[in-house]
């Protein structure tokens, strides 16, 4: 069996469908059958068109798995895995893993309560921001008005939701309010931003000259940052109206209460639609704030499982489901009935704590788990955007109850035994022998016994229903007999007659093979309805069948994995006890099986494919991987014709392929070259079939007086390149932990020749040709020149320098006055330097004393890669 996935790794959207290809190939001689199931999700998001398939030898077919995700799902990747079974032998399994990634949609949305709202100074409003997308949020609020009066402070600042969650954000808008005068209108802006987002303050208006020369001078405050970037779109507003300190006085009164009359009549015609809106939105937001406070309300989270029967296991349909709040188990928040497959799903709740209960026509009802009242239900508790899906119960009916009378020539002292059927399944037969033996073992759980009263008559109270059971009636020296019968919920089953048969026969022997005797074999004599097991004992292999009805005819078969079975044809007579029976199995089929392990480690090799011929029959299977065993790397086939000699071939992309020759004698064991057996093969070890490049990047440092011959030392971020004709790998080297700074690797290398090229800010990138072999490590140091670097001088227009505490900005020549790159402090001396630069580069450096003043300065440099370069700036006065 061969089997293909794809794709491996695909996109999925809420809602849509997406097809992954299962092609399966018969490697085999014979018409196989396969079972396809998808593994770690949920049913209802798996559509299969054939969960079984048939094929010839050397046929292939390609099953087309659709996979729907549900709605409200966090982004993120999801992996699965896809089973395909032998339904025929040897009854391998192959499990591929496959990635779904469900890619971040980011939406939110935002309230502000009021809409409108009048004060003096300061206004405070509040803010509703919920997170309908499906990925976490973690941003800050940012407000401002047109004219850039208004300052912002928010509680808290900065906002972490998760998908689903929602927070209520306090809000106070500041402007300086008139002293004298008509009510100022101001409307108010607000955005979203991420928490390191710097607006930009605008430049104070400047004076002209005459303005200077007539007016005092005044200190400006400073302006208030905001955000013209249209890619930072505007998400709600609201309308600040700044009521004045004073009125006119008393001699304008009039005219004042007419010109606010008329103002309030136009506000009142203009803002109606927003008063009204505010109105509602205020009721929402206090609505979903209570609904926070209380823990209910619509959410993203769901829960869901399965109801069954408690006795046979089978699906119940219509039976109700319904979901309350942990601490309020009288009004249900949420309902649903299970369908056919005895699934239910209850969705659109919020996070916290719920108990949910079963309620079915002929069934208990049942909390989850298994608890008969609320008290003693299990709380279930569920986070935002979680789905709780394994929510399963086993539902009991009202229990029954069964009558009948056993017939017979001396019914006294035996015993009726309920017992569930093997397999789920009614099995007529009979048993015998003493509790606790191999025969007891192979019968159904027993429910429960009762004597049976000389007159033949029985009662089994308080049943389990609705289920299948068998009847089972005993007593030493007679044939036990077994009549199934069907118990519908709540049934009081009555005139039900068993026979009970003289059963005295007895029939005993040995199971042997070609080594000996076999313990453990299944021996089973059936004669009609009549159905009687035991095993055989360990190490000596004898066996015995009591109980019997005789005069009969016997069909006594003998099983054992691994070998062929035997039937035995046996007649009793009346009474007769017939011993020395005997029977001989022969393996039926071998086995190989061993470890793979990586010669560079040692360690067990995963997903090797491991393919077992011999010319006519080939069986192909792959070694385990941690997940499937505690130890991984194994491998086992089986169904091989003994004795036969066998070729295995081992292969794995990144490994180089290898082949043993086996040999299994007849009695399913190796055989080594020097006639030693063994039963299981030696372990394989296999070398890599790619190479591995590594190394450290160390960057020389530049002399100071104290260390005028600085050590070169391991520098992280250093871009690493290997590239040849058709390839090109890129890695960049280690910064943390401190022990592994500026090491890298690049492994799963094809073996060839390369250009290794390792660069830097600020130093010229270094490249040597170099060549890999495979399964061979490539070691090498790289040492790169000292990095560029820029010490700027902040001076005067006297040439005295300007001290500390002034800002120093490093933009790129053609960025200049839109992106800083790089910005720092003066120190003592008035200089400040910026380590790493980018080189070579022109740049444009700018000095001033704080953020917005006229009394900067601005040079223009030119640098080279790895120079140190010192440059003075004399900052201008504004006058």
């Amino acid at each position: 069996m061969h089997v293909e996935i794809t794709p491996r790794r695909f996109d999925v959207h809420p809602g849509i469908p997406q097809p992954v290809q299962v092609t399966i190939s018969n490697t085999g001689t014979v018409i196989g059958g396969y079972a396809v199931r998808v593994l770690g999700a949920d049913p209802s998001w798996v559509t299969l068109p054939d969960d079984e398939v048939s094929l010839f030898p050397e046929e292939s077919r390609t099953l087309s798995v659709m996979i729907t995700v549900p709605e409200g799902m966090t982004a993120g990747e999801r992996r699965l895995s896809v089973q395909v079974r032998e339904l025929t032998p040897p009854e391998e399994s192959v499990v591929e893993e496959i990635t779904l990634v469900v890619p971040e949609a980011a939406a939110t949305k935002v309230r502000l309560d009021p809409m409108a709202i009048q004060a003096g100074r300061t206004a405070r409003l509040n803010v509703l921001v919920d997170n309908t997308g499906n990925t976490p949020i973690h941003q800050r609020l940012h407000g401002q008005d047109p004219e850039g009066r208004v300052r912002f402070r928010f509680d808290p600042p900065v906002l972490r939701l998760e998908p689903g969650e929602h927070a209520l954000v306090d809000m106070r808008a500041t402007a300086k309010q008139p002293f004298l005068g008509n009510p100022v209108v101001r409307p108010l802006e607000l955005r979203l931003v991420d928490p390191d987002y710097v607006p930009i303050a605008p430049p104070p208006e400047k004076k002209d000259d005459e303005q200077k020369l007539s007016r005092p001078t005044l200190r400006r405050k400073r302006p208030v940052p905001r955000i013209d970037d249209e890619a930072i779109p505007m998400i709600a507003n609201a309308t600040f109206i700044q009521k004045p300190r004073i009125s006119r006085g008393p001699v304008s009164l009039l005219g004042l209460l007419l010109a606010v009359t008329v103002f309030a009549i136009v506000i009142t015609l203009s803002l109606s639609r927003i008063v009204g809106q505010s109105a509602a939105d205020r009721n929402l937001a206090l609505e979903i704030a209570a609904a926070r406070d209380a823990g209910a309300g619509t959410g993203t989270a769901g829960l869901g499982g399965t109801v069954k029967q408690l006795t046979s296991g089978e699906p119940v349909e219509s039976v109700t489901v319904s979901v309350f709040a942990a601490d309020d188990t009288e009004a249900p928040l949420a309902t649903d009935a299970t369908d056919a497959t005895g699934r239910w799903e209850v969705g659109n709740l919020p996070a916290g704590d719920y108990k949910v209960t079963f309620r079915g026509a002929g069934f208990v009802q049942v909390w989850y788990p298994a608890a008969l009242d609320a008290a003693d239900a299990e709380t279930v508790t569920v986070e935002a955007g979680a789905q709780s899906l394994g929510l399963d119960v086993n539902l009991g009916g009202i229990p029954a109850s069964i009558s009948g009378t056993i017939d017979g020539p001396d019914v006294s002292a035996a015993t009726l035994t309920l017992r569930v059927p093997l397999s789920g399944q009614a099995a007529a037969g009979s048993t015998a022998g003493t509790p606790g033996t191999a025969a007891s073992a192979e019968q159904g759980a027993v429910v429960m016994s009762v004597p049976v009263g000389d007159d033949g008559t029985f009662t089994l109270e308080n049943v389990p229903s609705p289920s299948v059971y068998d009847l089972v009636v005993s007593k030493p020296g007679f044939a036990t007999s077994t009549q199934s019968v069907d118990v519908a919920a709540g049934e009081a089953r009555s005139g039900v007659e068993i026979t009970l048969r003289q059963g005295d026969g007895l029939i005993s022997g040995v199971v042997r093979s070609a080594g000996g005797p076999l313990g453990g074999a299944t021996v089973t004599a059936t004669s009609g309805q009549t159905t009687v097991t035991t095993m055989s004992v360990s190490k000596v292999g004898t066996f015995t069948l009591r109980g019997l009805p005789t005069p009969a005819m016997f069909s006594v078969v003998v099983s054992l994995d691994g070998y062929a079975s035997q039937t035995v044809r046996v007649t009793l007579d009346d009474g007769q006890r017939l011993s020395g029976v005997g029977a001989t199995l022969s393996s039926s089929s071998g086995k190989l099986s061993g470890r793979v392990l990586t010669a560079a480690d040692e360690q067990p090799a995963s997903g090797v494919l491991v393919s077992v011929t011999n010319g006519q029959q080939t069986v192909q299977t792959a070694t385990t991987s941690p997940s499937e065993d505690s130890d991984g790397g194994k491998w086992s086939v089986s169904g091989l014709t003994l004795p036969g000699s066998y070729t295995v071939t081992f292969s794995r992309p990144d490994l180089a392929p290898q082949i043993s020759a086996l040999r299994l004698n007849a009695e399913g064991r190796i055989v080594e070259p020097d006639g030693t057996t063994l039963e299981t093969a030696r372990d394989v070890q296999m070398r890599s079939a790619t190479a591995v490049v590594q190394g450290t990047v160390l960057q020389e440092q530049r002399p100071t007086a104290a260390n005028p011959r600085p050590a070169a030392l391991p520098v992280g971020e250093a871009t690493v390149t290997l590239s040849s004709n058709t390839s090109t790998y890129t890695v960049t080297t280690a910064s943390v932990p401190q022990r592994n700074a500026g090491q890298y690797r690049l492994a799963g290398i094809p073996p060839g020749t390369y250009t290794l090229s390792i660069s830097r800010n600020g130093v010229s990138p270094v490249s040597d040709p170099i060549k890999v072999d495979a399964g061979t490590p490539y070691n090498k140091t790289t040492t790169l020149s000292v990095a560029a670097s820029v010490k700027v001088q902040a001076v005067r227009a006297n040439g005295a320098s300007v001290g500390p505490g002034w800002i120093v900005e490093l933009y790129r020549y053609d960025e200049y006055n839109r992106v800083v790159y790089r910005t720092g402090v003066t120190g003592q001396d008035g200089t400040y330097t910026f380590q790493d630069v980018d080189a070579p580069e022109a740049y444009i450096v700018q000095v001033m004393p704080v953020r917005g003043s006229t009394a900067r300065g601005s040079k223009t440099i030119s640098i080279d890669a790895s120079q140190a370069l010192t440059t003075k700036v004399e900052a201008r006065s504004d006058g």
